[in-house]
């Protein structure tokens, strides 16, 4: 039930994208058949931290995305002894809810999740803003002394700011990717309906089967990894370039032997399971970001072959 002799693959992929156009020009980019072993259709969500699909490293620090540093001590403000509000913004994000603390002179205020600062001083109260940082404290008993610092406490997350130019949180940052495949040709759909049109490179499981493999045979557990490249302009209005691998784990093989005259066909059927992308995000302006996603579906592949019998 692994055993599958491939002279000629020809799949039949469980598509539900018909009707999709897809542009190319010259040999390289023209359509083909070599993504015939797998299936990438589908959605894909962001597996980093605070659900991003395309995120950048924080400012914070160069630890991994989905990790948290502690800020402490950071200088936010100073009094003037005479206001009863006072704003700015933290100097790293995204800041995690329930996080932060303020402290200036006798007063200190409490991050209590939901954007909303407690004043340990009646009359007095904030606001956070976790994806920008911005922060306001206020209240007709808040008087800091002149020259008194603001000093804020907080923890961020290791993914940072989106690399399309946006700060996550906002509406343009991309947290869902809708994936279109059609032989070796892809689209791709972020969650603000940009467009982003490429093709995949080589194609193939651990086991090195490819689409042009003879003899060779599908195992359960063999990942199946398809480099791609894709282009298209953001909603931030920014050009984007995006390159890496989506893979997936091949599940459930089976196959099917008929004969039709002198022919022998074989047909395998698998499930591609634990679909991923994983990539980079490179804009015009120089920026670049992770890109990290998970598709929670399986899809099916069934894949022939077939054999002329000597008579």
């Amino acid at each position: 039930m692994k055993h599958l002799i491939r002279n000629v693959f020809v799949a039949i992929l469980s598509v539900g994208f018909a009707g999709c156009e897809w542009g190319g020009g010259g040999d390289s980019n023209s359509w083909n058949d070599s993504g015939s072993i797998a299936n990438f259709n589908g959605s894909y969500r962001g597996s980093g931290s605070g659900g991003y699909l395309v995120s950048q490293y924080s400012t914070a620090s160069s630890g991994s995305p989905g990790s948290t540093t502690t800020i402490s001590g950071e200088t936010i403000g100073t009094g003037d002894g005479s206001s009863t509000v006072y704003s700015g913004s933290l100097l790293h994000t995204p800041v995690i809810s329930g996080s932060l603390q303020i402290t200036a002179g006798g007063f200190s205020f409490s991050d209590v999740g939901g954007g909303v600062l407690n004043g340990s001083v009646s009359g007095t109260s904030g606001t956070i803003n976790y994806g920008s940082g911005g922060w306001a404290i206020s209240g007709s008993s808040l008087l800091i002394g002149s020259g008194v610092s603001i000093v804020a406490s907080y923890a961020v997350t290791n993914s940072g700011t989106s690399s399309s130019g946006v700060t996550p949180g906002s509406t343009d940052a991309i947290y869902a990717f809708n994936v279109q495949q059609s032989g070796n040709k892809i689209k791709i759909i972020d969650n603000n309906g940009s467009v982003y049109e490429g093709s995949f490179g080589d194609m193939r499981t651990t086991g090195n089967l490819g689409s042009g493999s003879q003899g060779s045979t599908f195992v359960n557990g063999d990942q199946v990894i398809a480099s791609f490249s894709a282009s298209g302009k953001s909603k931030a209005g920014m050009y984007v370039n995006m390159t890496g691998n989506f893979q997936g784990t091949v599940q459930g093989v089976s196959t099917v032997t008929t004969k039709s005259g002198s022919s022998t066909i074989t047909t395998t059927s698998m499930a591609l399971s634990d679909r991923r992308i994983i990539g980079t995000w490179i804009e015009d302006g120089g920026m670049t970001g992770d890109i990290s996603g998970v598709s929670a579906s399986a899809v099916n592949v069934t894949s022939s072959s077939t054999t002329t019998n000597s008579i």
